[in-house]
């Protein structure tokens, strides 16, 4: 995945609890924000997760201020994902939704319980690298 330090709104976040990114995008002054630059968003877990939580649920958010406490929108949601909170696994990759507010972030809500260990970085991103399992293999293709 190709990533930009100043698109991350999380960067190896912890979650125990219900919290919303630890920083914000200005949409405003981004450039792309108008999707020509086909810019994705995703959210990947960092460090494995465990505690009595059975899931977790990633929101999309629009705010008006960059804490992302006024007037918050969810622009879109994973639904809740369960099980299988292990690192490096991808829990949002899709188009940068259409925003109308200035700021831009993620909110990260466990489902059953709290978590006690577990992160994740979330942020918008250029371009989704193909997983190794579903490139084609060179011997395959005649070359």
């Amino acid at each position: 995945m190709l990533t930009d330090k100043e698109l991350l709104c999380s960067e190896w976040q912890a979650i125990t609890g219900a919290a919303v990114s630890d920083d914000s995008l200005l949409m405003r002054d981004l450039v792309g924000a108008d999707r020509t630059r086909k810019l994705r968003c995703f959210a990947a877990v960092e460090a494995d997760f465990a505690g009595a939580a059975t899931g977790i649920t990633v929101d999309m958010i629009q705010a008006d201020n960059s804490a992302l406490t006024a007037n918050v929108e969810v622009l879109g949601t994973t639904g809740a994902i369960a099980a299988d909170l292990l690192g490096q696994r991808v829990l949002v990759d899709t188009p940068l939704p259409a925003t109308t507010k200035p700021y831009f972030g993620f909110r990260f809500t466990p489902q059953g319980g709290s978590f006690t260990a577990g992160s994740i970085t979330a942020g918008l991103t250029t371009g989704i690298e193909t997983r190794s399992a579903e490139r084609p293999r060179f011997e395959t293709h005649g070359y």
